[in-house]
């Protein structure tokens, strides 16, 4: 399912969404991604988030104002945030079985913060978020660290 352009849409519809629902894209409705029923989707295993632009600046992902991902997803895919500038490991971390992370076109983000990454994730693509592909590229030792225990890191286009 894809929900785009819904600035306004602050709740999914009572009884409107299946819960059987394994994928679902959300672009540009910063106000539904912070309503905690996005939890109630059991089977939700791909969630991808683009365009977060509220009135306010989305410089963190995920803070405390976004409700809880839910903990069924695999995948986890993150674009076109345009102010984000930090990746917060910690709100990541009940996501136990997240396999897939995928940021994209996030030009300010910079920074990963907290103590690792998931340890479930097998794969971590990083493209067009120059910032951040830079620091991975040369294994920073603030970014490093927290991303070393994945096996497979494609950061723009490439295997490192």
């Amino acid at each position: 399912m894809h929900i785009e352009e819904c600035p306004e849409m602050e709740t999914f519809p009572e009884g409107g969404m299946p819960p059987s629902l394994e994928s679902l894209s959300v672009w540009n409705c910063e106000k539904l991604l912070r309503n905690p029923s996005l939890t109630l989707f059991d089977m939700l295993s791909h969630l991808e988030i683009g365009d977060l632009c509220d009135d306010g600046v989305v410089e963190s992902f995920p803070n405390k104002a976004f409700a809880l991902l839910p903990p069924s997803l695999t995948s986890l895919e993150i674009r076109g945030m345009s102010s984000l500038h930090t990746l917060e490991c910690t709100g990541l971390l009940h996501l136990t079985s997240l396999q897939q992370l995928i940021i994209r076109d996030c030009p300010q983000l910079k920074n990963i913060e907290g103590e690792r990454l998931p340890a479930s994730l097998i794969k971590l693509e990083i493209d067009e978020c120059p910032l951040l592909e830079e620091r991975c590229c040369m294994k920073h030792p603030q970014i490093w660290p927290k991303i070393s225990h994945i096996k497979g890191i494609m950061v723009g286009g490439k295997w490192i």
